[in-house]
């Protein structure tokens, strides 16, 4: 579903009208494609509207950050779980997009700095989930404080924190990322429904069992999902509707009945 959309809240963040699109689930290889595209598009005409974005992934996949290595994973491993593999147009780390909504971003940069963009972004974010959630989404300020041994060796993106990421008690709960071109921004990130992506700790390649049960136990603890939250899993389309609603100020046109529940690998 997509509509060209002009209303208060999305000039007050983007300055025109926006194609708001929700896609559902894809396969990885789209996702990652249609972000991409969209972006040298906007930065190639000032014709092109920016872009709101959501959707899911089918199969489930791990993306890697633009610049991370392939050997980072275990490819054997992520084979057997009937996991994609797919690289991201921004930088970071791994994540596993499973039980997740994922929200992409395509906005011209306009007098703003890219931290300034991706915190507004990360405010319209927080509002739709504490009104899905019913509890305070807030904003991680500082990533000075850890010093646990995998904050900065792991691969994964949901070990550590950024300024301004979100987190729910103190636990991350969106990963996003940014890439600049030509003064255009594409901001995209993961918004975790269910706890599907702790497999990530299965696939990634590290040295010994203990170190991956370490890893394990050390995303469970600074990640956190809705479904940990609120004791159910969230669906894509109750999701997409809070998100819709807090980004563009009107309620979402459309219904999606499909769950991101089980919609990615043959062994999830």
């Amino acid at each position: 579903m997509r509509v060209l959309l002009q209303t208060a809240e999305l000039l007050e963040l983007f300055g025109e009208a926006v194609e708001c699109r929700s896609d559902g689930p894809c396969s990885p290889e789209f996702n990652m494609r249609c972000d991409w595209e969209r972006l040298q598009a906007c930065a190639r005409s000032p014709e092109i509207p920016p872009l709101l974005r959501f959707y899911a992934w089918r199969p489930w996949a791990v993306s890697l950050g633009m610049h991370q290595r392939e050997d980072a994973l275990d490819l054997e491993r992520c084979h057997q779980h009937g996991i994609a593999v797919v690289r991201r147009p921004t930088g970071g780390r791994a994540v596993l997009h499973a039980e997740e909504i994922t929200y992409a971003v395509v906005v011209r940069l306009g007098h703003r700095t890219p931290q300034e963009l991706y915190q507004r972004i990360h405010q319209r974010i927080a509002i739709g989930l504490t009104r899905l959630s019913g509890h305070p989404i807030a904003f991680a300020l500082t990533t000075e404080s850890v010093r646990h041994p995998w904050h900065r060796r792991s691969a994964a993106c949901f070990t550590s924190f950024a300024r301004s990421e979100l987190s729910l008690e103190g636990r991350k709960l969106v990963g996003s990322a940014q890439r600049i071109l030509q003064g255009v921004v594409l901001q995209h990130g993961s918004i975790l429904l269910g706890d599907a992506h702790l497999l990530l700790a299965d696939l990634l390649a590290v040295g010994t069992e203990a170190e991956r049960e370490a890893l394990r136990s050390w995303l469970a603890v600074r990640s956190a999902s809705l479904q940990s939250i609120t004791g159910r899993l969230i669906s894509y389309s109750e999701a997409v509707a809070a998100l819709w609603e807090s980004f563009c100020g009107v309620p979402f046109p459309g219904q999606t009945q499909e769950t991101v529940s089980g919609i990615g690998s043959s062994s999830a």
